[in-house]
């Protein structure tokens, strides 16, 4: 009987590149060939084209807790439950880490500690960390995104940007962006021309290694900024729509690592009636080419309105689109009576609305709650 192991290692290889990363992690041990095989640039490159596994998904709420979420929150279906279970209270290498946000880019995440004292760069289908040290101290008012430049001959180059307020000189506040590359070590470094005039909302989502954030400023209004982190510039781009009223809520997704997708919520209610009424529109892109800053195409996916009090002071944070279905998982954070919040995730469609997960109440909010999902990867930092 032939063997694996008889085999040509090219012929091993291509085997091998076939067989879902999650997998293959738990391989990684069974030879020093195998180990070192899992850990090439060229192999782990193939492996995500061809040996993608089924997408996984995480639940972080408002008070820094990490749940692992059963099935692919893309594919939810009218009637597939959400389960959340797994409660994940540190990372391998990160004792005693709380969550105060998760950013994830192709298949990593990029996780803050509370306090904001520090960053972990963490591969949960390896269980590999890195701790990453600040060049000047962590602020609270910062914006991070992790992503990556691409290049023909050295494969993907993974890279952090900070972008925060500085006080110079303790009078004026200013602007700057830092940009920190995993290849280096400790290799933070100012970007040196950014058109901060604007105020970027902090949930952006990675999408092809780019970053897109909603922005607005006072002249133009709302629009989408992405930076490109191959060029390392910012790029402006119009949303689907215009925003008129200030308590309007719009939330980025990403759809199944190839499109965009916004989320524009609004209060329509009647200031004469006692019913309030929420209209909820989902635009989703044409597929975004990794190179392309040019405008987007948008088509309007769903439409939802509700004629109740159910959204009544809650913030729309994070929400994954299942296209096919026609359906969303929705996750707000709600100020409860009494400076109480939660963390509560819906499935919303056309003809229904169901609550699907309640978080425990308490007096603080630690951060912004999130759904994500993501295809396991080998993905070495």
């Amino acid at each position: 009987m032939t063997m694996i192991s008889d085999l040509p290692n090219d012929m091993e290889a291509e085997i091998l590149s076939r067989v879902p990363a999650k997998s293959l992690s738990r391989l990684k041990t069974t030879c020093k060939r195998w180990y070192a095989l899992f850990r090439d640039p060229k192999f782990v490159a193939k492996n995500k084209k061809l040996g993608r596994g089924v997408r996984e998904s995480i639940l972080l709420t408002n008070h820094g807790d990490v749940f692992s979420v059963a099935g692919d929150l893309h594919n939810t279906g009218v009637n597939t439950p959400i389960e959340v279970s797994g409660k994940l209270t540190s990372l391998k290498g990160s004792e005693d880490l709380d969550f105060k946000d998760i950013f994830h880019c192709d298949g990593l995440m990029l996780c803050s500690a509370l306090g904001n004292d520090r960053l972990v760069v963490w591969n949960p289908c390896t269980g590999q960390t890195r701790n990453i040290k600040a060049r000047t101290s962590f602020e609270t008012n910062q914006t991070y995104a992790l992503g990556y430049s691409r290049s023909s001959s050295s494969g993907h180059s993974y890279k952090i940007l900070r972008c925060f307020d500085y006080q110079e000189d303790q009078k004026d506040w200013v602007p700057r962006c830092e940009i920190y590359e995993l290849r280096s070590d400790d290799s933070w470094r100012v970007l040196d021309s950014f058109p901060l005039d604007y105020i970027m909302f902090r949930d952006g989502v990675s999408l092809k290694g780019n970053t897109y954030w909603v922005a607005k400023d006072e002249e133009s209004g709302y629009f989408m900024m992405k930076f490109d982190f191959t060029t390392e510039r910012f790029v402006r781009l119009p949303l689907p729509f215009q925003i008129f009223y200030r308590y309007d809520q719009t939330v980025l997704s990403v759809v199944r690592d190839e499109k965009l997708s916004v989320i524009q919520i609004y209060d329509k209610s009647d200031v004469r009636s006692y019913v309030r009424s929420y209209e909820m529109r989902i635009w989703v892109s044409t597929k975004v080419d990794e190179d392309a800053n040019k405008d987007l195409s948008w088509r309007s996916d769903l439409v939802l309105e509700v004629d109740d009090d159910t959204f009544f002071g809650m913030y729309f944070r994070s929400f994954l689109l299942d296209e096919e279905n026609k359906v969303a998982v929705l996750c707000c954070d709600i100020d409860l009576v009494g400076d109480n919040y939660t963390t509560i995730v819906y499935i919303i469609g056309e003809d229904m609305l169901e609550q699907v997960y309640s978080g425990t109440i308490k007096e603080s909010r630690s951060n912004s709650p999130l759904v994500s999902t993501y295809v396991p990867s080998l993905v070495c930092i």
